[in-house]
């Protein structure tokens, strides 16, 4: 096994981090070539990821997170780095597994790392969001769906939530038909008399069969400044540039 010198871990951190010089990226080409290392992003991703582990060593001891949270980082760096035996190289004594691997876990996982530094939720749901966003962000309408004329959907009920300062927004769909992602996706268009005649694309989604209540997240591609309709056509997957509808659910601001 192999000891990664630590002028190699030095100047890669320093890449990663800061950014090294012409001269100092001969002298790391030269170190890797001299230990028999591959220049691979895996490197850079390492480094960058050592330096932030270290710089929360004096804050927070790995050996004091959840069982959860250290089950996910082992994940992690295992699936991260995929070494064992004889190509586990050596860092001062300690299997790269071990020692940076668990650094890449934490980078990899930073997100769940801030969760439990500062005592923040996981990720909302969309569903979540959206209540969220109701209860705390004023200037949010709520946009109900008109009844459709297709009778196939004529079932389907709920509303969108809207808000124009955050172009965020979230469709409630009760009893909306499932689709065949294989052959067809619903696509969202917003009509924006301010901004284009043709409708902004809101994004496409899928209704699973069985879902009787969808929270779907609104994927706006442009900025929107005053929508006056909400509307779903079924289009071919992945969705299309202009659709020739027709219009299955529509809520109208006006």
């Amino acid at each position: 096994m192999n000891d990664i010198h630590p002028d190699i871990v030095d100047l890669l951190v320093l890449r990663a981090t800061e950014g090294i010089s012409d001269e100092q990226q001969a002298e790391l080409d030269a170190l890797l070539e001299q230990h028999g290392l591959e220049d691979t992003l895996e490197l850079d991703l390492a480094a960058a990821a050592a330096a932030n582990a270290f710089a929360l060593q004096d804050t927070r001891d790995p050996a004091e997170a959840p069982e959860h949270l250290r089950a996910k980082l082992s994940s992690d760096a295992d699936a991260y780095f995929g070494r064992t035996g004889s190509n586990v190289v050596q860092f001062s004594g300690r299997p790269v597994s071990n020692y940076l691997g668990w650094a890449a876990a934490a980078m990899l996982a930073i997100a769940l790392l801030f969760t439990y530094d500062t005592g923040t939720e996981d990720p909302m749901s969309p569903a979540e969001a959206r209540e969220w966003m109701l209860a705390n962000v004023d200037g949010t309408d709520v946009i109900p769906w008109a009844v459709p004329d297709d009778p196939a959907y004529a079932q389907v009920d709920g509303n969108v939530v809207w808000n124009d300062d955050r172009q965020e927004g979230y469709m409630l769909l009760t009893n909306m038909p499932a689709n065949d992602p294989a052959t067809s996706q619903y696509q969202l268009w917003i009509v924006d008399p301010d901004r284009d005649a043709n409708p902004v694309d809101g994004g496409v989604f899928d209704i699973p069969p069985g879902a009787d209540r969808v929270v779907v997240p609104i994927d706006v591609k442009l900025a929107v400044s005053r929508p006056v309709a909400f509307a779903i056509t079924r289009e071919q997957p992945g969705g299309v540039v202009v659709s020739e509808g027709p219009l299955l659910v529509v809520a109208s601001a006006s």
